[in-house]
């Protein structure tokens, strides 16, 4: 089974059980984002910093890379991206002051350096009946 396939079952499950939060979909992504290469570690709930405390740091060999940002499943990242809503505060001092980091609802990923987008990619949806389906 791919990494991919992994994920999103361990997300479909989690989903499926009714009582999921944004936290409890974190190990399915630390193990992804653990395997797309030799030596990475994706440490969850890092130490806070000047910016705030993203939910993950991503290192190769002790070098830190970049970092990640979760919101829950269904998370409006969109409004987030344009300051707005609950999130957007968070999201302008991460834009502001992280160099590289994932902005991610679990399903969709958006990377960022330097306060500009660079890409984004949906990995899957929510279909009508709230399942997860690879796109």
């Amino acid at each position: 089974m791919s990494p991919f396939t992994e994920y999103l079952a361990s997300i479909n499950k989690e989903l499926g059980g009714g009582a999921a939060t944004e936290n409890t979909y974190r190990p399915a992504l630390k193990a992804l984002l653990e395997a797309f290469a030799e030596g990475i570690t994706a440490t969850n709930e890092p130490k806070r910093m000047l910016y705030g405390a993203p939910d993950f740091n991503i290192t190769r060999k002790k070098v830190l890379l970049g970092y990640v940002e979760t919101k829950d499943i269904g998370t409006n990242i969109t409004e987030m991206e344009q300051g707005k809503g609950p999130h957007g505060k968070q999201f302008i001092r991460y834009r502001d002051g992280l160099p590289n980091w994932i902005l991610t609802d679990y399903l969709e990923f958006r990377w960022f350096v330097n306060g500009k987008k660079r890409l984004s990619a949906r990995i899957a949806e929510l279909d009508a009946k709230s399942k997860i389906k690879p796109t």
